[in-house]
């Protein structure tokens, strides 16, 4: 029978470390709030099961469907980041990644008619204009909120620790 080597032996406690690492990081993130942009109106304030959402709406040019993927991390000074990882769509047109060097891509992909752009981009204020005909959905992998159950408008959306 062959020796385990001992590197291999090493290996599983730093994955594990890391592994551990990456979900507290982003673990206490439980929340986002939801408020017009201009004025700052609260509106709702949605759990997320996990530290991801995404929102999905129609382009207003090319008028197919789009899915953008967020990830909430802690930030240095103990605030958070949002990390836009992904984005969904089926036609190319004004608007939409078109190629690999997209600014802060890792992957472009395509495939079943789906183009997915992967990316590292950090989304320091998550700003959603809203409008009823291209259908604003915000999915938390539990619910999904419509975001034009309120007037047409800008909406921020915000990580924050819990809803009170």
């Amino acid at each position: 029978m062959k020796k385990a080597s001992s590197n291999k032996r090493c290996a599983l406690p730093w994955l594990v470390t890391g592994l551990l690492g990456l979900f507290t990081s982003t673990a206490d993130a439980a929340a986002l709030r939801v408020t017009v942009h201009r004025g700052g109106q609260f509106l709702a304030c949605i759990p997320l099961p996990q530290p991801r959402f995404e929102l999905s709406f129609i382009h207003s040019v090319s008028l197919t469907p789009v899915t953008d993927v967020y990830q909430l991390t802690t930030a240095d000074n103990d605030g958070w980041t949002l990390l836009q990882t992904r984005e969904r769509f089926i036609a190319h047109g004004q608007g939409l990644p078109s190629m690999a060097n997209e600014p802060d891509a890792t992957a472009f992909r395509h495939h079943d008619g789906v183009f997915e752009l992967e990316m590292a981009r950090p989304i320091p204020r998550l700003i959603v204009r809203t409008d009823a005909r291209f259908r604003n959905r915000l999915h938390t992998g539990q619910q999904t909120v419509d975001l034009n159950q309120w007037p047409d408008n800008g909406l921020l959306i915000a990580p924050v620790s819990r809803c009170d």
